[in-house]
């Protein structure tokens, strides 16, 4: 999914230091029906940033309203048609292994170029330690408006394997929206990623998606079995901020069992309710999805969408019109769940995790 424009020029707007503390934090997002109604800080100069890196023309095309429609069917997947991306996008590097060493000569992150770059979000103050600063870059491939990617420092050279420090900045961050639909994700190797070098995504998604507020199958304290959607994933759910740093390290020992077991990994957070679901009279807080596949290196002909996070979560961007119009929701999970685990192996492995996180 990441991409980002080439070359430089003088006078380049740099990074905003984005200083903020536990009072910048939006314990309760808008509803969808005011979604954009009163945007935080963050929100404010992260749209502000992206709109005028648009403006700058830095990006690969010039992102217009994108044509949109829910397909007919109780799984209520979201089509989006953008053949710009599709057709404009940096192609995905070549991924043999999910332990993949950083690659110094593969295209990577420190070759961004400072307009790229629109924050430097660091933490001053409680709760507990602040995670290492992260960076906001376009992607300039973008999916939707703000669409955006967390960095840590890039000159760590850090492969894409997740980290529970990188995790807790990136989860600190959607916590600093506003936005019903701000939410982050993760890609890892052999799961969808286009660049070796650590990065989460950032997306301000325009409708709610099932799996905010399906209840989900207790497999032990600290993890859920999620079945709403095109594709059941782990999950794991975050009251407020005090409990992203055991939750951050939870996803990431569970990450790093699944890439033992040979599994990729794809990750997403949102805002949504507790794991009972929206009767359980608790607020909501963050759901931290986990979903374990195969790994897949390279495409596979005749697939009429790659699957990452994205088409995980139910949301299907389109490379072309007349899949756009035509596509049925029993061919969307057809290729989706082509991905995915078998019913015994997924239910094995949710109990091993589920040992796991209590050891």
């Amino acid at each position: 999914m990441a991409d980002t424009a080439a070359g430089g020029e003088p006078g380049e707007p740099s990074p905003e230091e984005f200083v903020y503390g536990e009072e910048d934090f939006v314990l309760q997002a808008a509803g969808w029906d005011e979604a954009d109604s009163a945007p935080s800080r963050f929100d404010r100069a992260l749209l502000a940033g992206w709109s005028d890196r648009m403006e700058r023309g830095l990006f690969r095309y010039r992102l217009g309203p994108l044509p949109t429609r829910v397909l007919p069917g109780p799984v209520g997947l979201v089509a989006q048609l953008n053949e710009q991306r599709s057709a404009e996008r940096r192609p995905p590097q070549p991924v043999r292994s999910l332990r993949d060493p950083f690659d110094p000569g593969a295209f990577n992150f420190t070759r961004l170029r400072p307009a790229e770059l629109l924050l430097r979000l660091r933490r001053a103050g409680g709760p507990g330690p602040p995670p290492a600063p992260l960076l906001v870059a376009i992607n300039a491939s973008p999916l939707e408006r703000g669409h955006v990617l967390l960095l840590p420092e890039p000159a760590r050279r850090l492969p894409q394997a997740l980290t529970a420090e990188v995790l807790r900045g990136a989860l600190e961050a959607a916590l600093l929206s506003a936005h019903p639909g701000f939410c982050v994700g993760f890609n890892g190797l052999g799961g969808g990623a286009s660049v070796n070098h650590l990065h989460l995504h950032g997306l301000y998604l325009r409708r709610p998606l099932p799996l905010e507020e399906a209840p989900a199958e207790p497999l032990g304290p600290s993890l859920g079995l999620l079945r709403a959607g095109p594709a059941p994933a782990f999950l794991f759910f975050a009251a407020g901020p005090a409990a992203l740093e055991p939750l951050s390290r939870d996803v990431c020992r569970a990450a790093e069992h699944l890439g033992g077991a040979g599994l990729a990994c794809n990750v997403l957070a949102t805002r949504g309710d507790p794991p009972a679901g929206p009767g359980a009279g608790s607020d909501r807080g963050l759901r931290v999805l986990l979903w374990a596949r195969p790994p897949r290196f390279g495409p596979k002909l005749g697939e009429p969408f790659a699957v990452a996070l994205c088409e995980l979560a139910g949301l299907l961007p389109l490379p072309i019109a007349p899949l756009y119009r035509d596509i049925t929701e029993a061919q969307a999970l057809s290729a989706i769940r082509q991905h995915l685990l078998p019913e015994p192996e997924l239910l094995r492995l949710g109990g091993d995790l589920a040992r796991l996180l209590q050891s």
